[in-house]
């Protein structure tokens, strides 16, 4: 992406103590490849720089913001630590050294701790490379040394911002791969196409979106192919399980505190709401949340903006919310259990993700993905499914959806062994068909009966029937019956010596 830059200023070679640019002209003009992340929100990246010499920190402002971030410029340390409390930064750029005997380290273990994802660039004028490299070791991005270029500080900041896309994409796959969502939405029966369709139309917009569906039908993925499918895909996807945290601790993992807001605050905490920033906020079981919470939520979407507990600075916020819940939230609404001015801000984009039941045409080729997914995980070598297996796959009803085919895929594959297919003795009971109750009614008369002489003939017409359904093919027989072919002519060598007897 190119841009050009019009940077008027003395001309000459500006290096002070700390020695920033060499200038080469009254109006250097100059044509930079970028090449970094542009957000496509409305909001750039912002970029907290400290820097105690005033006229360094005017001209390192001014470049900043030629580069199309939002700069905060501050003199101390103790003014950054106010700054960091109140925004949510992308770029911290900082001297190592400054007055009062403060340090950029403080500051940079600071940030880290407050945003782990932040970009931390330390400057060193004194030839403190020790300092700096220890710095790296505690979090910092990259380090800088004075006298140094523009040019070099804009690659600097390149570097690292690609740095941290790539880290964000890494831990997006590896969630993916890990998670219990599965399946990267496979399948093309209608009901799912539909879906497909809804993500494609809503996700290059900032609209919130209600994901409902049954548990197991892959809401959470939903989410993310939502958030990987639009602008915000570069910044993090946040997940909150709103039915796994306990109630008294769910304001504080929402919102964040202060350090010593209630007993436990032994530190500050930044919360769900400020790490989605500029990203997406996935609220899973939105149906369980506090109904005192629900209020403080709907302010959020309002306002979009919060508070930290004990906190008195408004933090602005930019985030897509997509919510999720395998209930019903009119009838929560009806019940009082869920504020309905709450459900109207998030029920804007409904997407209805369908039962597995409604779209078996799909099982045949989740299955086989599932199989092969588990395979590769455990280490194991490739196994397929067998046609008996898939019919038994198809003919169950699924009540936990997609994650309990997953499930069932797993046990069936362990249990097969060092076969290479699955068969259905290798699936769990429960998928399959019961068993048909072949036995027949029988009655013993008071005086009783001639045991061997019943079963005897109970056996031959099981196997007379048997022969009838074969045409006579004893090996087809045989496998009716379940029996082997050498067992069912012992048994018919039998009864013709039986009968030869008789007669």
């Amino acid at each position: 992406m190119k841009r050009t830059f019009t940077l008027p200023r003395p001309s000459g070679v500006y290096n002070s103590r700390s020695g920033f640019l060499h200038w080469c002209g009254k109006d250097c003009f100059f044509t930079m490849a970028l090449g970094m992340s542009q957000p496509a929100e409305p909001e750039n990246l912002r970029i907290l720089l400290v820097e105690d010499e005033a006229e360094l920190r005017s001209t390192l402002e001014s470049v900043l913001r030629d580069l199309s971030f939002e700069v905060d410029a501050v003199a101390d340390a103790a003014t950054a630590f106010a700054q960091l409390r109140q925004n949510v930064y992308d770029v911290l750029l900082t001297d190592l050294r400054l007055p009062g005997g403060d340090s950029g380290e403080e500051i940079v273990c600071q940030a880290k701790q407050l945003y782990p994802d932040l970009i931390a660039v330390v400057m060193t004028g004194y030839g403190d490379i020790a300092g700096a490299v220890r710095l790296m070791k505690l979090g910092a991005s990259d380090y800088i040394q004075k006298p140094f270029v523009r040019d070099e500080l804009v690659l600097r900041l390149r570097k690292a911002l690609e740095e941290r896309r790539l880290r964000w994409e890494s831990r997006e796959w590896q969630e993916r791969s890990g998670g219990a969502s599965v399946g990267n939405l496979i399948g093309e029966s209608q009901p799912l196409l539909r879906v497909k369709e809804l993500i494609q139309s809503v996700a290059p917009k900032r609209s919130t979106v209600l994901l409902v569906g049954e548990t197991g039908t892959g809401k959470e993925l939903v989410a993310r192919a939502i958030h990987q499918n639009s602008p915000r895909k570069d910044y993090p996807l946040v997940t909150v399980n709103c039915g796994a945290i306990p109630a008294t601790l769910m304001e504080a993992e929402f919102f964040g505190h202060e350090k010593g807001a209630f007993t436990d605050a032994a530190h500050m905490r930044t919360g769900r709401l400020e790490q989605s920033n500029r990203g997406t906020l996935f609220l899973d079981e939105i149906g369980t949340m506090p109904y005192d919470l629900q209020g403080k939520l709907l302010r959020v979407l309002q306002e979009r903006e919060c508070q930290r507990i004990g906190g008195t600075h408004t933090i602005k916020l930019d985030i897509r919310f997509v919510a999720a819940t395998n209930v019903t939230l009119e009838e929560k609404v009806k019940a009082g259990s869920f504020r309905e001015d709450l459900y109207y801000r998030l029920n804007v984009f409904p997407i209805f993700l369908p039962p597995l039941r409604q779209r078996r045409e799909d099982i045949p080729l989740l299955a086989p993905h599932l199989l092969a997914k588990i395979c590769q995980r455990e280490g194991i070598s490739p196994k397929r499914m067998s046609q008996e297996a898939m019919k038994v796959l198809m003919q169950y009803d699924w009540p936990g959806n997609v994650r309990q085919l997953e499930n069932v895929v797993e046990m069936a594959t362990i249990l097969a062994g060092e076969r290479d297919y699955l068969l259905p003795d290798d699936l769990p009971p429960l998928c399959r068909p019961p068993e048909p109750d072949y036995a027949p009614r029988v009655e013993v008369p008071p005086e009783g009966v001639d045991f061997n002489r019943l079963v005897s003939q109970f056996e031959k017409a099981l196997i007379d029937e048997g022969l009838k359904r074969a045409h006579g093919r004893r090996s087809q027989a045989a496998e009716l019956l379940g029996l082997k072919r050498t067992t069912l002519l012992e048994k018919l060598k039998r009864l013709e010596t039986a009968e030869a007897v008789n007669q």
